[in-house]
């Protein structure tokens, strides 16, 4: 039973929450910036711009993303403390109305009356062992696993630059931007592929169906680039 409870709070840790923050973050920055150079290189720019394009989509991306990693997480920190607040309150001003609810949590769980009663009084001897048994059992808040905000805003913006990296490597090495264009389609599907496998590995599921629907995601944005460069090319040249 412990053993199993242990386990399911795993994924609930700030490590087990930095990993969906790096997946997450290193498919925004592969399918955005790959949109984005298929864009620009269907819209028929030199090499030169196509760098200076995407190199620019990179850098406001990792801002953009790092920075909303870090208010999201602020944000979820001061909303958990506001319900930490909450619950210390009502454990001072209705402490037999907590207790109550403590009762049956337990007697939910299967314990008996006896059981239930000795849990109970040994429980809310102790009050923050009591408010932090009420944040996770009622609210499902585990105050000593919180997340700390730096940590994941730079996590998002190096995953967002590990993304960027498969599309516009080919761009830094070729001229050509045909050949580099074929050359960073084949790397991002890969990356995306890769992704989408290692999301599987982590989340217990099915690597072969994860990582095609990563590649696509990735073909979407690349189908859409591509268009887009060329409707923008005709409307405004």
């Amino acid at each position: 039973m412990i053993k199993a409870t242990r386990h399911s709070e795993r994924a609930h840790t700030p490590q087990a929450r930095s990993i969906r923050e790096l997946v997450f973050g290193v498919n925004d920055g592969l399918v955005s910036v790959t949109g984005i150079v298929m864009g620009v290189t269907a819209s028929r720019l030199a090499a030169h711009d196509i760098v200076i394009s995407g190199l620019s989509a990179v850098t406001a991306a990792t801002i953009s993303m790092g920075l909303g990693a870090y208010l999201s997480t602020a944000a979820q920190n001061e909303y958990f403390m506001a319900e930490r607040k909450r619950e210390e309150y009502e454990v001072d001003t209705v402490p037999d109305e907590e207790r109550r609810e403590v009762e049956a949590i337990y007697r939910g769980q299967g314990f008996t009356s006896e059981e239930t009663q000795k849990l109970t009084d040994r429980l809310t001897g102790d009050k923050d062992r009591w408010i932090a048994f009420m944040m996770r059992e009622e609210l499902g808040i585990l105050l000593d696993a919180l997340d700390s905000p730096w940590r994941n805003a730079w996590v998002m913006a190096a995953a967002v630059i590990l993304g960027a990296m498969p599309p516009m490597v080919p761009y830094l090495i070729w001229t050509n931007t045909h050949t580099a264009m074929v050359l960073a389609i084949v790397l991002a599907f890969s990356a995306a592929f890769t992704l989408g496998v290692v999301k599987a590995r982590v989340a217990k599921g099915h690597s072969l169906r994860s990582g095609l629907q990563f590649v696509a995601v990735a073909a979407a944005a690349v189908i859409v680039g591509i268009a887009a460069g060329h409707l923008f090319r005709q409307i405004l040249r």
